[in-house]
Parts: C-alpha cells; structure tokens; sequence
C-alpha cells in the first residue's frame, strides 16, 4: 500500500469517527503495520467494521496477511504425468501385469 492509498483510509476512519482523534505518532505506527498489506483488502475491512461497530478499529482487525503464491497446481501437474508415465510403464512390463482372470 502506498503512503497516498493510507492517506484514504485514514479520511475514511476519521469520517466515520469524527470524535476520535488519530494522532500522526499513531497514524504513523498504523502506516508501519500496514504498509506490506493490499490496499483493497484493509479497505474492505475498514468499511465491514464501519458498520458493525461504534469504536475505531484496531490494527490487528484491519492487518491482512499478504497472500503468499503457492506453486500446488504445478505440483499436481507434475503429479500427473508422473502417474501416467508410471501406469504406461505397468502396462508395459509383464511383470506387473494383473494376470488374467482365466489363467
């Protein structure tokens, strides 16, 4: 998040809750804590607590983990032609073919 998109989300937090104050020491501190997560995903929470709640919210409630790639669909690809490779190699080998059932 950019120093501009926290400015929003301060304007946001002071418009809902004008009787509290937000100091720049802590506007600063929330900025610090913030800074690494999505825009869009603290502004959902600002705005989902808005409506529920009558106190300004804390950082743990508006932190969003980042979101961390996973590689599990290459995995399972990988996984795949693996077995394919391995049931052709079966099939091939008279050894570990199933006998058949008349024999």
């Amino acid at each position: 998040m950019t120093s501009g998109e926290f400015r929003e989300l301060v304007k946001m937090i002071k418009g809902a809750y004008p009787h509290r104050l937000l100091s720049r020491e802590t506007a600063i501190i929330w900025f610090r804590h913030l800074k690494d997560c999505e825009y869009d995903g603290v502004k959902r929470r600002i705005q989902a607590h808005i409506r529920v709640s009558p106190y300004m919210p804390t950082i743990a409630e508006l932190y969003e983990q980042p979101v961390k790639e996973t590689t599990i669909l290459e995995t399972m690809e990988a996984w795949e032609k693996e077995g394919a490779i391995r049931i052709e190699d079966e099939r091939g080998n008279e050894w570990t073919r199933p006998a058949p059932p008349w024999g």
